[in-house]
């Protein structure tokens, strides 16, 4: 059955807000309150929502809260990193079920890199208890580079062997239900506007850190794409010249600077005592703690030159090395307020991303049931 545009926004604005009224869905949509009342009754009966307890936040009468049917779907989300891969299973409510994760390095040794992941994938749904029939879309972030049609991995630039990957192609051996693809950072940003902190900012970055860089781009509830889907590469932006070749063949860039392996290599550059840049800066070590500024000095730049560029209202960062390090969050965000414009900057807050290190996870899963709603 086809869903007219208004069946499907309330549908997305029950998954946003979750525990929403007849009368909220109302005031955000437009819509007349017969319309909600027609539209809800409608969903409820077909099992895509469900009524909950009384609401209020006022002395007038309580209104019944709606939610989406966990039972209603079943999603898949895959989160392919530089470092690590994430598998997760997450009912209709995107509550996640069941999930897992392995380094990126497991699948080295193969030459068809699709084809390994999809048999990790199997033997993930079979300790999942999990049959391939039973999931209802599947999202997919990658770390990466996306063709234009969002069907193939161009590139991953931290891994070898991870160029031209049909991998849309690959899992439609087995999945029946519709594949979704697209780069990671973009993921992000869609979990981080559906479920997270950004569901009334239209004009924000989502930033990740780990052992590489992905970042999302969002103006005017837009993602940011460019002219042949590769736009948001702030882990490739030239920083500094001085700070050797990355991975993806240019010399300098952000991600030679940043991430947890760069953090070691120059904690050790600067011979510090300790055998990780983690351990020392617990210990308040001077060098650990002057690498954190540096590197922080360095990432508030390249922030700073974004947000004169696009003017957001909002930077959430996140990552294992902002939970490591709490220091290269504040240099950051020290950074952004002495470099970028001053009046770019008068609304503009920077802070932690709503769901950590499952931002990554919790995208792909967003990522493929709004894509599936849009669809219905």
């Amino acid at each position: 059955m086809k869903y007219t545009t208004s069946e499907k926004e309330i549908i997305s604005l029950v998954t946003t807000y979750n525990r929403i009224s007849r009368k909220q869905l109302a005031e955000i949509s437009g819509l007349s309150q017969a319309s909600i009342t027609k539209i809800t009754k409608k969903l409820i009966d077909e099992q895509f929502i469900m009524e909950g307890e009384r609401i209020s936040n006022g002395l007038g009468r309580k209104e019944v809260s709606l939610y989406s049917n966990p039972l209603k779907f079943t999603f898949l989300g895959i989160d392919i990193g530089g470092h690590l891969v994430r598998f997760a299973l997450s009912d209709n409510s995107l509550e996640v079920l069941h999930q897992e994760e392995f380094f990126m390095a497991e699948l080295d040794d193969y030459k068809n890199k699709g084809e390994a992941l999809h048999e990790k994938l199997i033997q993930f749904l079979e300790r999942a208890h999990t049959l391939p029939a039973n999931i209802d879309a599947i999202g997919i972030g990658v770390t990466g580079l996306i063709d234009r049609e969002q069907k193939t991995i161009l590139n991953i630039p931290n891994r070898k062997g991870w160029d031209n990957i049909q991998l849309i192609d690959i899992l439609k051996q087995t999945y029946s239900c519709p594949v979704f693809l697209d780069e990671g950072g973009r993921t992000m940003a869609i979990a981080e506007k559906t479920l997270g902190k950004a569901r009334e900012i239209r004009d924000f970055i989502v930033v990740q850190i780990g052992f590489g860089i992905v970042s999302g781009i969002m103006i005017n509830d837009q993602l940011l794409r460019g002219s042949s889907n590769v736009s948001s590469l702030l882990g490739h932006i030239t920083a500094d010249e001085n700070a050797g070749r990355c991975l993806c063949g240019n010399y300098g860039c952000l991600e030679n600077i940043i991430t947890f392996p760069m953090l070691e290599i120059e904690y050790k550059k600067r011979n510090g005592p300790y055998a990780s840049i983690t351990e020392a800066y617990k210990k308040n070590d001077k060098i650990a703690v002057e690498v954190c500024i540096d590197t922080g000095k360095a990432l508030g730049i390249a922030l700073s030159n974004v947000v004169n560029l696009f003017n957001p209202s909002a930077i959430f960062i996140g990552g294992p090395i902002f939970d490591a390090l709490p220091l290269l969050f504040e240099e950051t965000k020290r950074t952004i307020i002495l470099r970028a414009n001053r009046f770019a900057t008068l609304s503009l807050s920077l802070e932690e991303n709503s769901f950590g290190q499952q931002q990554g996870v919790i995208g792909a899963l967003t990522f493929a049931k709004t894509n599936f709603i849009s669809r219905l």
